[in-house]
């Protein structure tokens, strides 16, 4: 069915219903003056920025996604000057834009809202991008930028709903392009063309919390049309974000079908240790909640939202991993780095151009580097100014968690702490072993395992409390990887300081003593703590020769790119 704003004219519906026509078929079509819009990978000439090709063998969901079907995705190009626009600009301007948006059939009866629909559309620009109602925190590698400095990339489901607003969408993104200062540039010619070998997409490809990459099933093949298919996952997606996790967003919908007093609302708790307000606000903003007669209640979409978690928990609860999994590495803090083992690389490896030291191995000469590092003077080359290729040693090798379980922790933090343990047994190639650290305890809660069960059985019993016991806790990491010919990697989670003396009667000097005795087993080790306690993290870490990350909090998602980034180091 053929959806049309309201209050469109006619000549507006023609040109719907032709573009309804055209998309899907091997063609591409100008929208306005400035904007290309098909099925397929569009590619402009630098040499003839007015042309643009669309390439009939490349599909775009194909090319972009993965997607084992064609023509599921719906690729816009916007042209403009060199430049840059924010991403968030394009996303406020297109969703102001639709929400004005109200559709009806050609006989006048309403059409479905736009609203759930929002999350289906992707937007890439020279600045980053991501979920149109996301973060847009990602696309911020070099070559991503740089292949969008003369147009905004947009991606969305090939659906009724959104093909009848694409205008309104071109036109959106044409307002944000002027808001940033830019001229938008005029599409003279449009072709199509094959193309005669595999395309390479690098600079298209990135990381994001995309919801075109991760689809929880095949929409077309159910009973209920692909947008209400779509329009459920969208929403059974968004309510798990807003309460922490599929199982308790599944949970509360349930007892809100049948009506909440607010104060009943209040005493909710989900499992991740979000406020209660923050998971009201978040459900409200989504339309999936609404306050009738002082109770509240489901919308129409909370109840779609509902009915899709009850099919399809499992999945969403998975799509929610990965996409903690996506978050970029660009959103951590640099680490303190003390001690790094290198080995002979080059600069195709990624590798880091530095001064041999004694004892190191012969390496490739970096000759760039060099000449840089010599400078412009007339002065004839020493030793000093000579630069080699090194890169850091990549193994696969097993994980200890090493998590302060202390008062401190207890809320938010711990629940957090508990998301990165799922996290890192679902992600990791290697075993995981969970240790904890609490008043003066220290205990294995789940051997070196890749069993989810096994961990979750562990993560059961956690509670936190009491005091800090650090060396004690590092200690029984040494001894858990004494005599192994594989070093584990050790993650040690904290928000606080030593608080009970283990050897001597300074807790501060045994964490730093048995930090001292990791590195001497050859264990390579990263902290995560806050701010507060840096000075004496720094110190320990400098005694282990690891890595310490200082973050404002402990969430999930952070922890989570920081063990992705000591992974790969």
């Amino acid at each position: 069915m053929i959806y049309f704003p309201k209050g469109a004219c006619v000549g507006q519906k023609t040109a719907i219903r032709q573009l309804h026509g055209f998309i899907g078929k091997p063609v591409a079509v100008r929208i306005g003056e400035t904007a290309v819009a098909s099925t397929k990978v569009h590619v402009q000439e630098p040499a003839a920025p007015h042309k643009v090709t669309a390439i009939a063998n490349a599909d775009a969901g194909q090319a972009f996604y993965h997607k084992n079907g064609s023509n599921e995705i719906i690729h816009i190009d916007v042209f403009h000057s060199e430049g840059e626009v924010k991403p968030q600009d394009v996303a406020r301007s297109v969703i102001d834009a639709m929400s004005g948006i109200q559709l009806e059939t050609i006989d006048g009866r309403p059409g479905p809202s736009l609203k759930p629909f929002l999350p289906y559309i992707d937007v890439q620009t020279a600045v980053g991008g991501g979920r149109l109602d996301g973060l847009l925190i990602y696309g911020r590698e070099q070559g991503v930028r740089q292949a969008h400095i003369t147009h905004v990339h947009l991606t969305m489901l090939n659906v009724h709903v959104l093909v009848s607003s694409i205008f309104v969408i071109v036109g959106a993104v044409e307002s944000a392009i002027k808001h940033a200062g830019l001229e938008l540039r005029k599409v003279s010619h449009v072709a199509m063309e094959s193309g005669n070998a595999p395309m390479d997409l690098g600079d298209y490809r990135t990381l994001s919390d995309s919801f075109l990459r991760h689809t929880g099933g095949d929409a077309r093949t159910g009973t209920n049309s692909p947008s209400s298919w779509y329009r459920a996952e969208a929403l059974a997606r968004q309510a798990a974000q807003a309460v922490g996790t599929a199982q308790d967003a599944l949970s509360l919908l349930e007892a809100l079908s049948a009506g909440m007093h607010p104060d009943e609302l209040t005493r909710f708790k989900g499992s991740k240790g979000k406020r209660t307000s923050e998971i009201r606000r978040a459900l409200t903003k989504c339309d999936l909640i609404q306050l009738d007669r002082q109770q509240y209640r489901l919308t129409p979409q909370g109840e779609m939202a509902l009915d899709h978690l009850k099919h399809h928990c499992s999945e969403i609860e998975a799509y929610l991993r990965r996409l903690l999994w996506s978050l970029p590495a660009t959103s951590i803090p640099a680490p303190e780095r003390t001690g790094t083992a290198l080995r002979p690389g080059n600069a195709r490896s990624r590798g880091y151009a530095l001064p041999k030291q004694p004892g190191d191995l012969t390496a490739h000469l970096a000759a760039a580097e060099t000449i840089i590092a010599k400078g412009t003077a007339g002065d004839p080359l020493k030793p000093g100014h000579l630069r080699f290729w090194y890169a850091r040693e990549k193994k696969s090798r097993p994980l200890v968690l090493l998590l302060d379980a202390s008062a401190s922790m207890a809320g938010r933090r711990i629940a957090a702490a508990k998301e990165f343990a799922r996290h890192l047994i679902v992600t990791s190639k290697e075993k995981v072993c969970v240790v904890i650290f609490q008043d003066s305890n220290v205990e294995v809660i789940c051997d070196f395992t890749k069993n989810p069960r096994q961990l979750e059985a562990g993560l059961a019993r956690i509670q936190a409390e009491g005091l800090t016991p650090l060396a004690k806790g590092l200690e029984t990491v040494s001894e858990l990887c004494r005599g192994k010919i594989k070093k584990p990697l050790v993650l040690c989670v904290t928000d606080g300081i030593p608080t009970v003396p283990y050897r001597t009667l300074s807790p501060i000097e045994d964490a730093i003593s048995a930090a001292r005795k990791l590195a001497k087993q050859g264990i390579r080790i990263g902290c995560i703590g806050l701010q507060p306690n840096r000075s004496f993290l720094k110190e320990m870490m400098q005694a282990a020769k690891g890595s310490l990350y200082i973050v404002d909090e402990l969430e999930a998602s952070t922890m989570a790119a920081i063990a992705r980034k000591e992974r790969n180091e």
